[in-house]
């Protein structure tokens, strides 16, 4: 499971959250542009992402679908993408909804 956005309680309690299941949380630098979150996410075969909305200037969601523009049209946790293989789930911080991606709060990690 991979991580990318700027710390906030939703990144702590995901941490915890991952640690509980038994899962490897890698932390992915909040300010990576598109070609290095690409090389990141197929270095480390993140499964399922939990991103931030934005950092910064940098809409993430938007540089996702940059990547991965079969993220525009994938349900939630549908993913089958060719740049990025092994990414079936995101997971989007955010009050809005995502295309494609699953929002932070309705998967169960309020506490």
């Amino acid at each position: 499971m991979g991580i990318w956005g700027p710390n906030t309680h939703e990144w702590f309690i995901t941490q915890f959250a991952a640690a509980k299941a038994g899962l490897i949380l890698v932390n992915i630098n909040p300010a990576y542009q598109s070609s290095e979150l690409h090389y990141c996410l197929n270095k480390v075969g993140v499964k399922c992402l939990v991103a931030a909305d934005s950092f910064k200037s940098q809409n993430y969601h938007k540089m996702l679908t940059e990547i991965m523009p079969e993220l525009e049209t994938s349900a939630p946790g549908g993913l089958a993408s060719k740049a990025v293989p092994s990414l079936k789930s995101v997971v989007m911080m955010s009050d809005k909804e995502h295309s494609g991606a699953f929002r932070w709060e309705t998967m169960g990690m309020e506490f």
